[in-house]
């Protein structure tokens, strides 16, 4: 018998985070049948050893990293639910999920996001903004704090009271808790492969709007997500992902010159940044110097990436 929903979950080294998951999923939905998907991708934590002890899923094993993007699109191709819904690995549901699955069974929506925290209770900000060349460009200036700066982010987190209620046109949701139909998924052939993580959300909402649906918010009970903490810095690989993600979904939306002028922006952002955190690491204690010239570091290497994807257009290599 098709369930309702099929839940998505790709896993890397999260031992330490499925256990918690997995028993919260056992209370996620009180009016529809799911079943469970994982994918690990060739973790060396044991999460594959264990899982294959649980009775409760069915596990995909690729055999190497697929990324998230690659992880979720295994799962669709054998997941038999009406309704995808995509979780992190390093979650816990603080409620049931059945709002989400029944707005993405609503006529003319193509997919949903939930509300979001993180382990300290923080809100995470999971709304998003159409990535425009010139919004990523200017994302960078540092002006998150700023009070009116619609056209300098990238996410809503001006105003936490919109997470209070529904948004029913909203240009993408975070991908960490997204509930979208299976024949939606499928008709636009899941997330874009070429992305690995990162960004694979919002091009995939770009995609869904472009089909004439609606991608919309609803303030359910609310998803816990640990690992991301809401740290500053999470280290240069995300940042060199990140930045190659910026370069493909600008050239899938914008076209390759939109790309490589958005690469030189970048570039020059991203060298300035690398300027300022040496300064500070010269200036800062020693506790916070290693930090400081790690950030530097990895400022230098993606501006360095984007430099050469400016001047070769080809899309950056995955580090």
């Amino acid at each position: 018998m098709q369930p309702d929903v099929s839940v998505l979950i790709v896993n890397y080294n999260g031992q330490r985070f499925l256990d918690v998951l997995l028993d919260s999923l056992a209370h996620a939905f009180v009016r529809h049948s799911s079943e469970i998907v994982v994918v690990d991708n060739a973790s060396s934590d044991g999460s594959a050893a264990w899982l294959r002890t649980r009775a409760d899923l069915r596990l995909v094993e690729p055999g190497w990293n697929t990324g998230f993007t690659g992880g979720c699109n295994l799962a669709a191709r054998v997941a038999r639910g009406r309704v995808l819904l995509l979780l992190n690995n390093d979650m816990v549901l603080n409620g049931a999920l059945d709002e989400l699955v029944d707005a993405a069974l609503e006529p003319g929506v193509g997919a949903v996001g939930g509300r979001l925290q993180y382990g300290d209770g923080r809100l995470q900000y999971s709304i998003g903004l159409a990535h425009t060349p010139s919004r990523i460009a200017l994302s960078w200036l540092g002006l998150e704090c700023w009070p009116r700066a619609p056209a300098l982010l990238r996410k809503v987190q001006t105003d936490p009271s919109v997470y209070d209620t529904a948004q029913a046109d909203v240009d993408w949701v975070s991908g960490a808790c997204l509930a979208t139909r299976s024949d939606v998924w499928h008709a636009l052939q899941g997330f874009d492969d070429r992305l690995f993580m990162y960004c694979e959300d919002v091009d995939y909402g770009r995609r869904v709007r472009r089909q004439g649906l609606a991608v919309q918010y609803r303030p359910t009970p609310g998803v816990t997500h640990f690992e991301a903490g809401g740290q500053a810095w999470v280290g240069s690989s995300a940042l060199l992902r990140t930045a190659r993600s910026y370069f493909i979904i600008v050239s899938s939306s914008h076209g390759g010159s939109a790309a490589r002028l958005l690469s030189a922006a970048l570039s020059l952002l991203f060298a300035l940044r690398a300027g300022a955190f040496a300064l500070l690491g010269c200036l800062a204690a020693a506790p916070r110097r290693a930090l400081q010239f790690d950030k530097a570091c990895g400022f230098a290497r993606a501006a360095g990436s984007m430099t050469r994807a400016c001047l070769t257009g080809v899309v950056p290599k995955l580090p």
